[in-house]
C-alpha cells in the first residue's frame, strides 16, 4: 500500500496547522506532507502558555505538545498514521525514535552528520530545540536538528515535526526525507493532493480553530 505524499507551497501558520489536522482526521492511509511558512513564525505546544512566544512574530497553537518552535528556515513536515498502523500503537518513544532514524537517515545522506540523542535534557526550556529529549536527532557538537511532537486521538497518530540546521537546508533534503520515510513505513510514496472532504475541514479549522485568539491565546 503507498503512502500519500503531499508537496505543499508556503502557507500561512494557521492554514498549515488547520491542514495537518484535516489529514488526522481522514486517516484512512499513511500520509506524509512537506510544506513552509510564508512568513517567519512561531508555533506553541498545545499545552503551553502564550505568553512564551515572542511579540514580534505571529504565533499559531499546534494540536500537538512540545515546545515553541521557531518557522521559517526549518524544514518542515508531517506524518498522518492511521489508528491501527504499527506506529501508532507503538506508543510514543518507539514510534518517535523509529521516525527519527529516518530523518538522521536523510540528514546523513544529504551530508550533514547526526545521531539520535539517549540523555535525558539536563535542563528544561520552553524553546523546542534548546531543550533536546531522547531520539531527537543532534549534530555532533550535541545541538538539537530535529525535533518532533505527536498527538494520537482515535482517528490516528499525528506527527509534527520540524528540521532546523545551522546552515542552509540541503535543497535534496526534502526528497532524502521522503525516500527515508518511505524505507521507514515500508512503502513506496505516491503524490497526492487534499480531498474535497480535507479541503472543507482545513478551511473550517482556519476559520474557526487556528486562526482565532480563543484557540491561540488559551492557555
Amino acid at each position: 500500500m503507498a503512502f500519500r505524499l503531499l508537496l505543499h507551497p508556503h502557507a500561512s501558520p494557521a492554514r498549515n496547522m488547520a491542514i495537518d489536522e484535516a489529514l488526522l482526521r481522514n486517516a484512512q492511509f499513511p500520509a506524509l506532507r512537506i510544506y513552509s511558512w510564508d512568513q517567519p513564525c512561531v508555533s506553541i505546544g498545545y499545552f503551553q502558555k502564550a505568553t512564551i512566544a515572542p511579540a514580534d512574530r505571529p504565533m499559531v497553537r499546534r494540536y500537538t505538545g512540545g515546545g515553541l518552535v521557531e518557522h521559517g528556515d526549518d524544514l518542515t513536515y508531517t506524518l498522518v498514521l492511521p489508528p491501527a498502523h504499527p506506529l501508532t500503537t507503538a506508543g510514543t518513544l518507539p514510534s518517535y525514535q523509529k521516525i527519527h532514524q529516518a530523518v538522521a537517515h536523510a540528514l546523513q545522506e544529504s551530508g550533514v552528520p547526526c545521531r539520535l540523542a539517549t540523555a535525558q535534557p539536563k535542563n528544561d526550556d520552553p524553546a523546542c530545540f534548546l531543550k533536546p529529549v531522547p531520539a531527537d536527532v543532534l549534530d555532533s557538537q550535541g545541538r538539537k536538528l530535529a525535533g518532533a511532537a505527536q498527538r494520537r486521538t482515535k482517528q490516528g497518530c499525528l506527527h509534527q515535526g520540524s528540521i532546523l540546521l545551522h546552515q542552509k537546508i540541503p535543497l535534496q533534503l526534502g526528497q532524502l526525507l521522503s525516500e527515508s520515510l518511505a524505507s521507514c513505513l515500508g512503502e513506496n510514496g505516491s503524490a497526492s493532493q487534499l480531498t474535497p472532504i480535507e479541503l472543507r475541514e482545513a478551511d473550517s479549522l482556519e476559520i474557526q480553530r487556528y486562526g482565532t485568539r480563543d484557540w491561540n491565546f488559551s492557555r
